[in-house]
């Protein structure tokens, strides 16, 4: 074995060798208003927004809403993959669900791809109602959903749960939504996915869908996510259900110390209205806090 000896061992030292810079971004969009905003300013500051694709939407309070440019052009070069920043402008309004929005920096657009779990959408946010927020809920759903079954979504925006239940299952979907820009982007959603099951999107209000295209009696699973106004339609999704019986996914704004009871209470009252009954309640999720001291609320439950 031939061992090396100290002595045959050398040395390079290098000077004055020029280094290539590496561009460092920012942790936070935040860091670089340090110097642009006072303390005061930086903690109003949004800490969190809802990214759709390459497109950010961002709540910004009345103190800082003079200074909206600043906190959207420092969002863009924080965040290398995002391209447009809106600012919401308003509440959420309508059975339509759009949300008055103000352009503030980037690309002056509305519409982009989001992908959610392997599947993809085509969103207009300036058209139709869409939240990332709900991601985790449309995908604990779909994974309830068996083959075979048949679905009925009463409002069913571009598709967040019918396309992912499509995508995993071969079933039936109808898709129903009163807002003609809504499925306009389902359909394009649908051909953007490859998908098992079938999909037949309807515009108009569900109550008169339902009548028209003579859907009573035919669901086991019935999607009610319009919370707000979902409550007046329970008779409707009632209708919908197959004699025997099925599983309603119920989302409803609820507030109080007991939300959970509060919707299955709520649940309970208007399926009796309807003269059935609520066999079983499978699980009750608080989704969201919507307000201060109010829960967007999810039920599933067994209606016979």
């Amino acid at each position: 074995m031939n061992h090396l000896d100290e002595k045959d061992i050398s040395y390079e030292i290098i000077t004055n060798c020029q280094l290539d810079e590496v561009e460092q971004r920012p942790n936070s969009y935040l860091d670089l208003l340090e110097e642009k905003f006072t303390e005061d300013e930086l903690a109003l500051a949004p800490r969190s927004f809802d990214t759709i694709g390459d497109i950010v939407v961002i709540e910004i309070t009345d103190e800082l809403w003079d200074k909206k440019q600043l906190i959207g052009e420092a969002i863009l070069e924080a965040h290398s993959s995002i391209s447009t920043v809106f600012a919401k402008a308003g509440k959420i309004r309508g059975v339509k669900r759009i949300r008055p929005i103000e352009f503030i920096a980037g690309d002056k657009k509305t519409k982009t791809i989001y992908k959610e779990y392997g599947v993809r959408y085509v969103v207009d946010i300036a058209e139709a109602y869409f939240s990332p927020r709900l991601s985790e809920e449309h995908t604990r759903i779909s994974e309830k959903v068996s083959d075979e079954e048949i679905i009925v979504d009463m409002f069913c925006g571009v598709g967040p749960f019918v396309i992912p239940i499509a995508k995993k299952t071969n079933s039936k979907c109808y898709a129903i939504d009163i807002n003609p820009q809504a499925i306009a982007l389902l359909k394009e959603n649908i051909q953007l996915n490859k998908l098992k099951g079938e999909i037949i999107p309807f515009i108009g209000d569900c109550r008169k869908v339902v009548q028209e295209e003579q859907l009573e009696n035919i669901a086991d699973r019935v999607i009610m996510n319009l919370p707000g106004y979902a409550i007046d339609f329970i008779d409707v999704a009632c209708q919908v259900l197959k004699k025997d019986g099925g599983i309603i996914h119920f989302f409803e704004f609820v507030g109080g110390d007991e939300p959970e009871q509060t919707i299955i209470d709520d649940l309970t009252r208007e399926v009796e209205k309807a003269n059935r009954t609520v066999e079983k309640v499978l699980e009750v999720r608080r989704v969201r806090m919507s307000a201060p001291r109010q829960w967007q609320m999810v039920i599933d439950a067994v209606i016979k």
